[in-house]
């Protein structure tokens, strides 16, 4: 199931200056991190379309601040009871750790209660310490690593959130 707008507005966190909404494709003409997605030797173009169609098949919201979208968060159902999570950053972001982290606790609860998931599950790149930590902050544990998993041959961790 894919979000409606009443599940937004009714329980995503109300934080100043921020507005949690469904993903739309003009919510990348501002955003600089889609250059952090996918292959080295993708062009950005490449890039946007697949950040495009990964919103297609999965509820996609995306964190407005100012007027500028910052984040996006998606959630894909692989089967019943279990997704793999994901989320993109714009820099700008990192100036709003508290709406970033209110706004993913919530994301994960929705799509959690929504789909009756019993497993949530996300990959993150092993040398990112940043990420590695928000990850555990966000109640995910390593479960274990991939080998050569990204299409640049780069090590991930395999984590679920408790």
């Amino acid at each position: 199931m894919f979000f409606l707008k009443k599940y937004l507005d009714t329980y995503m966190p109300k934080v100043k200056n921020c507005e949690y909404v469904q993903f739309e494709k003009h919510h990348l003409d501002n955003f600089e991190a889609e250059e952090l997605y996918g292959s080295k030797q993708m062009s950005n173009k490449a890039r946007k379309e697949n950040i495009i169609r990964q919103s297609m098949v999965s509820d996609t919201v995306v964190s407005v601040v100012n007027g500028d979208a910052v984040a996006i968060f998606g959630c894909y159902i692989l089967w019943p009871g279990v997704a793999e999570a994901w989320s993109l950053f714009d820099p700008k972001a990192r100036r709003y750790p508290i709406a970033m982290s209110k706004g993913a606790f919530a994301f994960f609860d929705i799509v959690t209660i929504l789909n009756g998931l019993h497993r949530m599950q996300i990959t993150v790149k092993k040398n990112d310490i940043r990420a590695l930590s928000w990850a555990h902050y966000l109640g995910f544990v390593v479960e274990g690593e991939l080998k050569s998993y990204s299409a640049d041959k780069e090590d991930y961790f395999m984590m679920r959130r408790n």
